[in-house]
């Protein structure tokens, strides 16, 4: 009995320390993966964009306004027309399923 117990242990230590070595490769293969596919930095920095003029400010607000009047009048007609409900998603049973429910209720009898 004692050496089947030691046999035992034996291999539960070469199978624990195969799946950790294992997962210290991967690691270590992911790690080169990162370290040779990713972005570098450039050595330039980058510049800022230029900062947009008044004019081009004011454009830039007044096709905002406009694109919020066109959203909240096609909002305010959708929600005005009456709309049907839709119907709840069918449930899926299983001929399986079906079988035992109806076993179930021809046991139990109907339920109120």
């Amino acid at each position: 009995m004692g050496d089947d117990l030691v046999t035992a242990l034996e291999i539960t230590v070469v199978g624990m320390a195969l799946v950790f070595g294992a997962i210290v490769v991967l690691w270590l293969v992911m790690a080169l993966l990162v370290r040779l596919t990713g972005e570098r930095e450039p050595i330039l920095p980058r510049r800022r964009p230029a900062m947009p003029t008044v004019e081009e400010e004011t454009e830039l607000r007044r096709r905002a306004a406009i694109a919020a009047v066109a959203v909240a009048l096609a909002s305010e007609t959708e929600s005005l027309q009456p709309h049907a409900f839709p119907l709840p998603p069918t449930a899926i049973v299983t001929a399986w399923q079906a079988v035992q429910r109806s076993r179930q209720l021809t046991q139990k009898g109907p339920i109120r």
